[in-house]
């Protein structure tokens, strides 16, 4: 359970991991943008399906706490740049990147669904959740699955409807 002293800081990461899934749903639909092969194309058109469908699930969440939920143009330009750097690096080379980039976030997420408050319980659980689908994506395809590697991306967005 969040504690009072602890309640600044968890509002703060909130907030951060709403405007994350701006910046990654951004930088999927940048590299969607820019792929050349359809099959992946396709593979970052669902990533960044996943990341605004995890941002919508957030929004109860934020106006419970009276958090913002404009999206940060900041944040989506960061998104888009980071997707134009990527796509010169290769499909192989961004989800390998991912295997380990992502990582943080899976400790994180993790911590929140255990010690947010109980009425943020089904908010968080579906943060973390989408970050363990998305891990299990990059762990997926960096082990050569190519589009079956989106099943566990599909699972989760088939759950929420």
């Amino acid at each position: 359970m969040v504690s009072e002293m602890d309640r600044t800081t968890y509002l703060k990461e909130i907030e951060t991991a709403y405007q994350a899934e701006v910046r990654g749903e951004a930088t999927f639909s940048t590299l969607a943008q820019r792929a050349t092969d359809p099959d992946e194309a396709a593979i970052w058109q669902t990533l960044a399906r996943l990341e605004a469908t995890t941002r919508a699930r957030l929004v109860p969440l934020m106006q419970r706490h009276g958090i913002d939920t404009t999206p940060d143009e900041a944040q989506r330009q960061r998104g888009c740049e980071r997707g134009e750097a990527r796509a010169a690096q290769g499909f192989e080379a961004i989800v390998k990147s991912m295997t380990e980039t992502l990582l943080p976030y899976l400790t994180l997420y993790a911590r929140l669904e255990v010690e947010g408050p109980a009425e943020d319980r089904q908010e968080l659980a579906c943060l973390n959740a989408h970050e363990i689908a998305l891990h299990e994506f990059a762990m997926r395809a960096h082990a050569g699955r190519g589009r079956q590697s989106l099943e566990p991306v599909e699972a989760f967005l088939r759950e929420g409807q």
